[in-house]
């Protein structure tokens, strides 16, 4: 297996790096491409690629699951390149918005890369595997804004685009020596539920899952964009310090992740904790009144984050098996970005309204409703294989 996570994931980063890195400086390049420019088109052009993505990421996953998960794989790449090329040469802000529309819409390297693990890969070793693919993404979240900080320092702004091009190309490259994974066009049998596990068959908790993840997405997401403006607010006088604090929920994924091996395979505890946990953090951010306590409510915050993660990836690998696996991420990457737009966009109102803080204690409301949905989804599970086994006996 490690044969083919590390080409995997060492892809799945570069496409992470491209992706992620460039829309922290879009007021910076904005300003170099279209002069005069209202402000509140950065927010615009900030979540245009993501709500592309999100509106195209079931299609591509059908596609996949019918022509093959590594060909999907590529497919991102490519699509991931081409708009950067495009961003990168565009003469105009009307070609710079194509571009971000063609880099959305093509993309989604997350949900590929995700789909073909699930060929080659079942049970633990999966959801191992898919908490892995979210290291990459965390390590790319830490990595490219400051590097890309040090290049836009430089005084290159739009021609970044072209450069980062290279990225998912050589991604493209990686992909391509992995094995081709076989499509079968039959559906996937429906399978017996155990205690903690949903399989294709389960719609009803399919959709319970769903539920759980957009509030969770969109949890994390509302704290986003006004964490800097926040912090200053706390006291942190220094960029570099603010950035530091930003990241530390990344940093505490990246670290601890490499050793929580001892978890349960059944997604219950990790996601009920998890949930559990990041609520409780986003509540003491919103009743800070000084920065001191700011760092270990970023590590509570990271714990958090990191545990839900898991579980929902537990969750996700037990859904994973068979034909519709590409559907299936898909369907999740998608819900991830709308919960992530709105998020965005509800950041913006709740600070622009009720002050700085008022993010957290909306994120805190809505991972205790996210607790809520799983703790009810897990419930209804244990009651349905309690069913089966006196319908067996």
């Amino acid at each position: 297996m490690m044969r083919i996570l590390g080409p995997v994931l060492t892809a799945h980063y570069l496409a992470a790096f491209t992706a992620l890195g460039m829309p922290v400086f879009m007021p910076r390049v904005l300003a170099s491409l279209a002069p005069g420019a209202p402000d509140w088109l950065v927010g615009v052009l900030y979540v245009l690629p993501t709500i592309c993505t999100a509106l195209t990421a079931t299609t591509w996953g059908r596609l996949a699951d019918r022509y093959g998960r590594k060909l999907s794989l590529m497919r991102a790449q490519i699509g991931l390149a081409f708009g950067f090329v495009l961003a990168g040469f565009a003469p105009s802000l009307a070609w710079f918005v194509l571009a971000l529309i063609v880099q959305g819409s093509c993309g989604g390297s997350l949900a590929a890369a995700n789909a073909y693990l699930s060929t080659q890969s079942q049970g633990k070793s999966l959801s191992r595997a898919l908490d892995w693919t979210q290291f990459s993404a965390r390590l790319a979240m830490v990595t490219a804004p400051v590097l890309l900080g040090l290049a836009t320092g430089m005084g290159l702004t739009q021609e970044l685009y072209r450069y980062l091009a290279l990225l998912p190309v050589l991604a493209l490259a990686l992909t391509w020596t992995l094995p081709v994974d076989t499509v079968s066009s039959q559906p996937a049998k429906t399978q017996k539920a155990s205690a903690g596990a949903m399989v294709p068959g389960d719609r009803r908790e399919l959709k319970g899952l769903l539920a759980v993840q957009f509030l969770f997405y969109f949890a994390m997401v509302v704290t986003f964009p006004y964490f800097i403006p926040y912090s200053e607010q706390l006291g942190v006088a220094s960029d570099s310090t603010a950035g530091l604090l930003y990241s530390l929920p990344h940093l505490v994924y990246l670290l601890v992740l490499p050793w929580l091996r001892s978890l349960s395979p059944a997604p219950q505890r990790p996601l009920l904790a998890g949930l559990g946990l990041l609520a409780a953090a986003c509540l003491a951010h919103g009743l800070l009144s000084q920065a001191l306590w700011l760092a270990p409510a970023r590590v509570l915050y990271g714990i958090g984050m990191l545990l839900a993660f898991s579980g929902i990836n537990r969750s996700l690998s037990a859904c994973a098996a068979g034909a519709s696996a590409g559907r299936l991420f898909g369907l999740f990457d998608a819900c991830g970005k709308w919960a992530g737009a709105l998020g965005g966009i509800a950041a913006g109102a709740l600070v622009h309204r009720y002050g700085l803080a008022m993010p957290f204690f909306i994120a805190a409301i809505a991972s205790a409703a996210a607790l809520g949905t799983a703790s009810l989804l897990f419930l209804s599970l244990k009651q349905r294989q309690t069913y089966v086994s006196a319908s067996d006996a």
